[in-house]
């Protein structure tokens, strides 16, 4: 989780793709061309030590083998995402969900990074992961860990239950990749060979849930596995591209990484938390700073996806 503010670095490592333009007549001269392009666009968030260390793990991440075609598979898929949708990428005015979603964990999280308005999305550059949030724990202080925050016992959301928002069927599992040991600092690791760290991506009939940065060794499910609305599939942790323990959640329109469309998720059964005060919702879109928890109403029954709960409201004040 890129502690990074409102600066994208989405297109970064894309633009930096230039460098490979004079490959062709100068050889090994495409590297500085490519440093160059990556300092330019980088220079406006190194306010401190921990943007700093953030923006050197991915340049040395872009430079590995697997990290560039990362890049150049990211890049790509930006075109793909765009032919689909013939250059109108989903908003929320223009996706129907159809999947009644209720907050992937229980007690209360906090929103770190995301949301459906203009200036507060996760990546507003990155069609893939531009409604993508980052959840994470925090205590009546807002902070994130315990003690000085240095391992990664000390941050509450490592090793807390993940659970499946909808039920569907596990279409792609990662684990085996570590949880990377410097959390707070701004390193993220690398290394890894998959960005998304230990994940599990779950079929609704058509749309997806990623729930990424899983802990290694703690996803408890497979390819092919039935789950239930509310079921564990893993735990919290730190690994893949993340600077602390959290969880990145995202709706997307495919199971693909580099091609899927990230859409708008509308959660049903949802309190948001706001000091002593809390604001019950039959759905709402989330947003960054909110504390978020899953409130079940057995009266009430399931939830419902959220468009169908919108055309009613909108009947309802049409008489």
């Amino acid at each position: 989780m890129p502690a990074l503010g409102r600066f994208d670095l989405s297109w970064v490592g894309a633009l930096g793709l230039l460098g490979l333009l004079p490959l062709v007549s100068v050889g090994p001269s495409w590297l500085v061309w490519f440093l160059l392009c990556f300092g330019f666009l980088t220079l406006p968030v190194l306010r401190s030590a921990n943007s700093t260390r953030y923006v050197v793990s991915r340049l040395l991440y872009t430079l590995t083998p697997w990290g560039f075609a990362s890049v150049v598979a990211r890049f790509g898929g930006q075109f793909v995402v765009v032919a689909r949708y013939r250059g109108r990428p989903p908003t929320p005015e223009s996706v129907d969900q159809t999947v009644a979603l209720r907050p992937p964990f229980d007690d209360q999280w906090t929103v770190a990074r995301g949301g459906v308005t203009a200036g507060n999305t996760h990546s507003p550059g990155l069609l893939a992961q531009r409604y993508a949030y980052d959840f994470t724990y925090t205590d009546d202080r807002g902070r994130t860990y315990s003690a000085d925050g240095i391992w990664l016992d000390d941050y509450y959301a490592f090793g807390e239950p993940v659970v499946a928002p909808a039920g569907g069927t596990v279409v792609a599992t990662k684990d085996g990749l570590r949880d990377h040991p410097r959390p707070g600092t701004g390193w993220t690791d690398w290394r890894t060979w998959d960005g998304r760290g230990n994940h599990v991506v779950v079929d609704h009939g058509g749309e997806y849930s990623l729930l990424a940065h899983l802990q290694e060794g703690s996803v408890a499910v497979e390819p092919g596995d039935q789950v239930d609305v509310g079921q564990e599939v893993g735990r919290c942790g730190n690994s893949g591209n993340s600077t602390e323990p959290h969880l990145h959640y995202q709706l997307q329109d495919t199971p693909g990484r580099f091609t899927a469309a990230s859409l708008p998720p509308a959660f049903s059964g949802v309190e948001l938390v706001r000091g002593d005060e809390s604001d019950r919702r039959r759905w709402a879109y989330l947003s960054r700073g909110e504390d978020v928890r899953y409130v079940v109403d057995e009266d009430e029954g399931p939830p419902e996806p959220h468009w169908t709960v919108r055309r009613a409201e909108m009947m309802q004040e049409g008489d």
